[in-house]
This record gives structure tokens, C-alpha cells and sequence, in this order.
């Protein structure tokens, strides 16, 4: 076997590869782009792994000097 055509076989089999990678990529984004999203929180209200932190209200001499 001769140099030119070891070059040559090289370059159909990674053009084949590429080609064969580009057919699955493609595919594998059409199919993830056909899944329909879940709802990622049981409820509107409800958060799924925290609690949401409320500060009490300013109450005192506190709040006032806060203010501008």
C-alpha cells in the first residue's frame, strides 16, 4: 500500500465519521427539541428546594433613621 493511497483511505474514513457524528448530533437535537418540558415546581406557589427568606417588618426607631 502505497503512500497516496493510505492518505486517501484516511481522509474518506474521517469524512464518513464526521458525516455519521453530524446525522447523530442533528437527530439528537431534534428529538430533545420534540420533548416537552416538566413543570418544574409542583405549584405556583410552592418552590421545590428552598424556602423563600421574608424579613420582618421595620418596626422602631430603626426603620426611621434608615429613610432618607
Amino acid at each position: 500500500m502505497n503512500l497516496n493511497l493510505l492518505l486517501a483511505v484516511v481522509i474518506l474514513v474521517s469524512f464518513i465519521v464526521t458525516v455519521v457524528l453530524a446525522v447523530g448530533s442533528y437527530a439528537a437535537y431534534k428529538l430533545r427539541e420534540r420533548r416537552q418540558p416538566r413543570a418544574a415546581f409542583p405549584s405556583e406557589n410552592s418552590t421545590y428546594y428552598f424556602d423563600r427568606y421574608m424579613p420582618p417588618p421595620p418596626t422602631g426607631d430603626g426603620a426611621q433613621a434608615a429613610e432618607p
